[in-house]
């Protein structure tokens, strides 16, 4: 049900469904269903812009699945916390607030790494650099 209302853009109704299951995740001890619930909570608070809900969401989310070793969910969940990671670092940096940016792309870096997927570790080195350029 969640899914199909953020088709909709209807957002804060994907979140109750989310919730929803969170709550009977954690009732049966059911861990991907923790962290796919995290994961869609995470993601309907990004699209509001609620961008450090939304990190929080996906940084429980990404521990969950790395417990339960779920690997290709932690790969999955990596991709969307590294995307809201930039997110807030481009706001800092745009406020010239160096340290800041720095900081979220130097976390984007390290799940990147974890997730082992290059791309996106190369994006954020160069994104690094960037900042030590200026």
């Amino acid at each position: 049900m969640a899914v199909m209302y953020e088709r909709y853009n209807d957002y804060e109704t994907a979140s109750y469904f989310h919730q929803r299951c969170l709550d009977i995740s954690i009732e049966f001890k059911y861990i991907e269903g923790e962290a796919q619930a995290h994961r869609g909570l995470g993601i309907c608070e990004e699209k509001v812009f609620n961008k450090f809900p939304a990190m929080q969401h996906l940084e429980t989310a990404l521990d969950k699945a790395n417990s339960g070793e779920l690997f290709d969910v932690a790969r999955v969940i990596s991709k969307d916390l590294v995307r809201v990671y930039q997110l807030i670092a481009n706001e800092y940096l745009e406020q010239s607030d160096f340290e800041m940016s720095l900081q979220f792309f130097e976390k984007c870096l390290q799940v990147a790494q974890s997730a082992k997927d290059k791309d996106i570790e190369a994006e954020c080195y160069q994104q690094i650099g960037m900042i030590y350029e200026t």
